[in-house]
């Protein structure tokens, strides 16, 4: 294939990628008149809440959100200089002042577009940047092509792509090691571990979880057939912390804070008790088996999934250097992410999305080479199949993002049935309520957004039965982040002091199913997806219940 045809068809795929990053890119602000300051993805306020202090005058540039300090800290500073530069050439308005945001929505919306856009931009570059790292691998346009059109569609990718998160951002600075390892395995320069080093430490600054990443250098050099003990390794080994200081600069300038952070992190993702999980709803399925089975279903489609399995066996056959690589930190960060923590996320998947695609794209070009002109034939048919499915399985979320947002519907709904100073009460003010919920119980006084909107009285019964009836509310609305787990657990649901509660409003005769707001992930009458679906895929278009009081 001649390069400039190459180079037009990566444009073309870039196109296809920043479609389905775009679209639906506003989804979770407040656009409509129910205003709401933290998105529906809750991670993304907590990023912008964490700049509150920040001083450049004074050279303050302490992250004040715990939720994000136990993560990681170089994105948050990234996305700072990202908004502070489209700030300076007046794309946003990044106020000090909550009032401001308050009295002009589409300011606050702005800003969170703004530091979307920063993920769109790492998801987009990350596409040619895998182009390159497979062309320097296997020295094939049209594997390099592949890899790249698999990631472009690659639904948890994509989906990822439209939040404020750490997990774009990282999952290219992954890619990156792999191109200096790469060099290292090619290249004997002390300057490559130098470089290394630093990504490496800068990385680990990204997200703390990521710290498995750190081995990958070494594999590579012992690849190239060099001993274990070089100085150049312990270069390597030296500038980690310089990467990791320039990303978490207060690692060293409030070390006892830091060191506070990381053990909140070790307690939410070491020791958390699975069993009191109310997100999903797997059992006792283990996390070993959930990233094996349940996270590539989710996050890839089975298609594509079944695509990356070949891919990765087709890789445990060759075992070229490249190969081990992969394989080294795929088999590394699976058992990482499984055996560490006891959370079921999909987006965790991230990380190695890439290589997957890699592989797949190596093995089906292999086998198009060496095959019989009519099994090519089905071979590129299966990979066309495969491709739109995906495709299908992506442009379906992007669909119900794209569209009004299921509490916006349920909001309107409310006020055009349920009469004005109703009691409503909820078990949480959260994110997956009608945004009518949280307008109405966040926001009280003269606030000018609540102009125009019916009043209700809006409790909070924090699960408790006892306070349900003492409400005695004229209406209660559930969600499925409630009521889910205890319809597909019953007797394991994962917080049993709910259970009254529920079994009251859903089972007890004294309230009655009014409405119910439901969209499912589909495209042109088709659903993608049926059945249970992972609470990230859920808070993208939650179930809402509304019960009325009848006795």
């Amino acid at each position: 294939m001649k390069k400039y045809s190459a180079f037009i068809i990566l444009a073309l795929i870039i196109l296809l990628a920043s479609v389905l990053r775009i679209t639906g890119l506003s989804w979770g602000l407040p656009t409509t008149k129910y205003f709401h300051a933290a998105s529906y993805y809750p991670d993304e306020s907590e990023v912008l809440k964490a700049y509150r202090g920040f001083n450049l005058r004074k050279l303050n540039f302490r992250l004040s959100t715990d939720t994000v300090n136990i993560k990681g800290t170089f994105q948050p500073y990234l996305m700072a200089a990202w908004i502070k530069t489209a700030s300076v050439f007046k794309l946003v308005d990044a106020s000090s002042s909550f009032d401001s945001y308050k009295n002009a929505p589409n300011k606050l919306v702005n800003l969170y577009l703004t530091g979307k856009s920063m993920s769109v931009f790492f998801g987009l570059l990350t596409i040619p940047l895998l182009f390159i790292i497979t062309n320097k691998f296997y020295g094939d346009y049209k594997i390099a092509l592949l890899a790249s059109f698999l990631l472009a569609i690659s639904p948890v990718h994509v989906i990822w792509s439209h939040y404020i998160t750490t997990d774009v951002v990282l999952t290219f600075e992954v890619c990156l090691i792999f191109l200096l390892c790469l060099s290292l395995i090619k290249n004997e320069s002390q300057k490559i571990y130098l470089m290394s080093g630093l990504l490496v430490g800068l990385t680990g600054a990204t997200k703390y979880s990521i710290a498995p990443i750190a081995l990958l250098p070494v594999i590579a050099h012992v690849l190239s057939g060099n001993k274990i003990f070089d100085k150049r390794l312990l270069i390597y080994f030296l500038f980690i912390p310089v990467g990791f200081i320039i990303g978490n600069p207060y690692s060293i300038i409030d070390p006892k804070h830091f060191i506070a952070a990381l053990k909140l992190s070790r307690e939410i993702n070491l020791y958390f008790d699975p069993s009191k999980n109310p997100f999903d709803c797997f059992g006792p399925q283990s996390n070993l088996l959930f990233y094996l089975t349940s996270a590539p279903r989710y996050g890839f489609g089975i298609p594509l999934s079944l695509f990356f399995l070949c891919g990765v066996i087709y890789a445990f056959i060759k075992k070229e250097k490249i190969d081990i690589l992969i394989l080294s930190w795929i088999v590394i960060y699976y058992l990482f992410i499984s055996l560490t923590s006891p959370w079921k996320i999909l987006r965790w998947q991230l990380p190695y999305v890439p290589l997957l695609c890699i592989l797949s794209a190596r093995f089906i070009i292999a086998i198009i080479k060496n095959a019989k002109t009519s099994i090519r034939f089905l071979i590129i048919l299966a990979v066309f199949i495969v491709s739109i499915t995906t495709l299908f399985y992506s442009a379906s979320y992007i669909k119900i993002m794209k569209e009004k947002d299921i509490r916006d519907v349920a909001s309107e709904w409310i006020e055009g049935n349920i009469p004005e100073g109703k009691k409503i009460a909820v078990p949480d003010v959260y994110f997956w309520n009608p945004s009518i919920v949280m307008t109405l119980y966040w926001y009280k006084g003269n606030e000018p957004f609540l102009a125009g909107i019916k009043k209700y009285k809006i409790y909070q019964t924090d699960y408790d039965r006892a306070e349900l009836n003492k409400i005695n509310p004229d209406y209660v609305i559930l969600s499925d982040f409630e009521y889910y787990p205890f319809l597909r657990m019953k007797d394991k649901y994962p917080h049993p002091e709910m259970l009254p509660l529920l079994e009251e409003v859903m089972a007890g005769g004294k309230y009655k199913l009014i409405k119910t707001f439901e969209k499912r992930p589909e495209l042109f009458g088709i659903t993608s997806a049926a059945g249970f679906l992972p609470h990230e895929l859920r808070m993208i278009s939650p179930s809402i219940l509304v019960y009325k009081h009848v006795l």
